[in-house]
C-alpha cells in the first residue's frame, strides 16, 4: 500500500531528495512510479527485466562495474534518463529550479544511488511504450521476457 501511495505522489510532487539509496531489493510488482509514462500492460516485462538484469536489486553494479541499478543502465544511458526525468518534472509542473536540481543530482550520481522511485521512472522513459526496448534486448534469447 504504501509503495502505490509513493508512486501516486510522485505522479505530482517528487520525493526531496532524489540520491537516496533505499533497500537492496524491491520485489513488488508494483511499480513505484505510476506517471503518464506508465504502461500498466508492460509492467510484467518491467519485472521480467528487472528480475533479469539485477535481480530486483536497485543497489546492483555489473561484473564489470559499467552497468548500475535495477534496469542496469550504461551511465550515458543514465545521464540521458536524467535529462528525460528533469523534463518530464517540469510538464508534470514541478518548478524548473527544483527539476532541474534534481536532474543535476541524478547526472551527477550512478544509477544504483538514485532513489528506487526515480530508478523505474527513468526505467518507463526510456521503454517509451516499447519503443526503447533495444536497451534490453540482450535478455531476450531464452528469458521469456517478451
Amino acid at each position: 500500500m504504501a509503495a502505490a501511495v509513493l508512486a501516486l505522489a510522485l505522479t505530482a510532487v517528487p520525493i526531496s531528495d532524489p540520491i537516496q539509496i533505499g533497500p537492496k531489493t524491491y520485489e513488488s510488482p508494483i511499480s513505484l512510479y505510476q506517471g503518464r509514462h506508465y504502461v500498466p500492460k508492460d509492467n510484467d516485462l518491467r519485472l521480467c527485466i528487472r528480475q533479469r538484469e539485477s535481480k530486483h536489486d536497485y543497489r546492483a553494479v555489473s561484473a564489470t562495474g559499467r552497468y548500475r541499478g535495477a534496469y542496469q543502465f550504461s551511465p550515458e544511458l543514465g545521464i540521458g534518463a536524467a535529462w528525460m526525468i528533469q523534463r518530464e518534472l517540469k510538464r508534470q509542473g514541478v518548478p524548473d529550479d527544483q527539476a532541474e536540481s534534481i536532474g543535476k543530482d541524478l547526472r551527477g550520481h550512478p544509477v544504483n544511488q538514485w532513489a528506487p522511485v526515480y530508478q523505474d521512472m527513468a526505467f518507463w522513459l526510456v521503454w517509451n511504450d516499447g519503443e526503447g526496448r533495444s536497451h534490453w534486448n540482450h535478455t531476450v534469447p531464452g528469458t521469456g521476457c517478451w
